[in-house]
C-alpha cells in the first residue's frame, strides 16, 4: 500500500515550543511584488535547498500545515472510469533548522475519506464496482522524521547521501511562476498477502504518482520572507484501497488531489475540519502519535481479513 511521500515523504522530530499554527508573513506580498526585480539564484546547491525550503516549509523554526482535496475513479480493466469517493488529506510538518545548515522536518499526516460534494466522513458504502457493503479506512500516515539537505532528503536515522550528492530540484518557471515536480514509483510486493487476505489484498503493487509544488520566484527570491506561498497538485495511479475488497480483480485507482499550503490552521475548510476532529481529533494535538502509522500497517492491526 501506497506510503505517499512523494514531495515531502520524510520529515523532522518535534521539538517543544514550537508554535500551535504557522502563519506566512502578513506583507509577503508587499515585499514580493517590491522584489520583482530580484532575479532568483539556483546556481548553486545551498540556493537551491533554500528556495525549496522556502517553498515547501519555511526557512525558520516553525509549524507547517497543508491542506488538500481530491478524488479517487476506479479504472477496471473493461469499462469507464468512474467516481468512487473523495478524500481530504491535512498535514502537518515542524521545522527545525540545523548548526550544519541542514533542515529537520517532522510530518504527521490526517486523512479520511466522504463522498463527492459531502464532506462528512463516510462510515459505510456501497463500493459500486463489486456491489459489496464496505467499511472506507480513515488513515493516518507519520511521524515521518527527515533532514533536508545540499545533499539531498533522506530519513534523519538513515546513511546520508555520499558527500559528492547533490540537491537538485526539478524547477520550471514562467514568469514570476515558478514550480519543482516530483514523481514516485513502486513496483513491490503488495504488503497485504492475497492468500491471507483473499478480498483485501493483492499480488502486486505498483504506484506511480507526480506531484508539483507552485509558487513566487519573487517571493523565494525574497530574503525577508521565510515561508513563501505554495500551492500544491497531484495525481496517482495505485492498487485498490484494501477497505473495497477488490481482490485480484485487474484494475487501479486514479488519484487527482490539489491544495495549499496554509496562512493558518484556521484556513482549514470548516467543514473539512469538522471531518477531522470527527475521525482524527489528534492531528491537532501538541504531540499527534508516537508509534509509526500508515495504511498498511494500521489496517492490518484494527482489520481482519473478510472471508470470499
Amino acid at each position: 500500500m501506497i506510503s505517499r511521500r512523494t514531495f515531502g515523504q520524510w520529515t523532522a522530530l518535534f521539538t517543544a515550543g514550537l508554535p500551535a499554527t504557522a502563519g506566512l508573513p502578513a506583507t509577503a506580498s508587499l515585499a514580493a511584488t517590491a522584489s520583482l526585480g530580484r532575479e532568483l539564484d539556483l546556481s548553486t546547491p545551498r540556493a537551491n535547498l533554500l528556495a525549496y525550503m522556502k517553498l515547501h516549509t519555511s526557512l525558520a523554526r516553525t509549524r507547517i500545515w497543508y491542506w488538500y482535496t481530491g478524488i479517487f475513479e476506479a479504472a477496471l480493466a473493461q469499462g469507464p472510469v468512474i467516481p468512487l469517493v473523495a478524500i481530504d488529506t491535512l498535514i502537518r510538518r515542524d521545522v527545525t533548522p540545523m548548526a550544519d545548515g541542514s533542515f529537520r522536518v517532522e510530518m504527521f499526516e490526517a486523512n479520511y475519506f466522504h463522498e463527492v460534494g459531502n464532506s462528512t466522513p463516510l462510515l459505510h458504502m456501497q463500493n459500486p464496482l463489486n456491489g459489496r457493503e464496505v467499511t472506507p479506512f480513515h488513515y493516518r500516515e507519520g511521524p515521518h522524521d527527515a533532514i533536508y539537505s545540499e545533499r539531498g532528503i533522506y530519513g534523519r536515522l538513515s546513511t546520508p547521501p555520499p558527500a559528492t550528492a547533490v540537491f537538485t530540484p526539478r524547477w520550471q518557471r514562467a514568469g514570476d511562476q515558478i514550480w519543482t515536480t516530483n514523481t514516485f514509483y513502486i513496483n513491490a510486493p503488495y504488503p497485504l498477502p492475497i492468500a491471507k487476505w483473499p478480498l483485501e489484498g493483492n499480488t502486486q503493487e505498483r504506484v506511480g504518482s507526480f506531484a508539483n509544488l507552485f509558487g513566487s520566484a519573487a517571493e523565494l527570491a525574497d530574503p525577508a520572507i521565510t515561508t513563501a506561498k505554495c500551492t500544491f497538485s497531484y495525481e496517482a495511479f495505485m492498487e485498490w484501497w484494501p477497505w473495497m475488497q477488490m481482490g485480484d480483480t485487474a484494475g487501479q485507482m486514479l488519484w487527482h488531489a490539489g491544495g495549499c499550503k496554509l496562512h493558518t490552521l484556521a484556513d482549514v475548510p470548516p467543514t473539512s475540519r469538522t471531518g477531522f476532529e470527527a475521525v482524527h481529533p489528534e492531528i491537532f494535538e501538541e504531540r499527534p502519535w508516537e508509534t509509526f502509522s500508515m495504511m498498511a500497517i494500521d489496517y492490518q492491526k484494527q482489520r481482519q481479513p473478510v472471508l470470499r
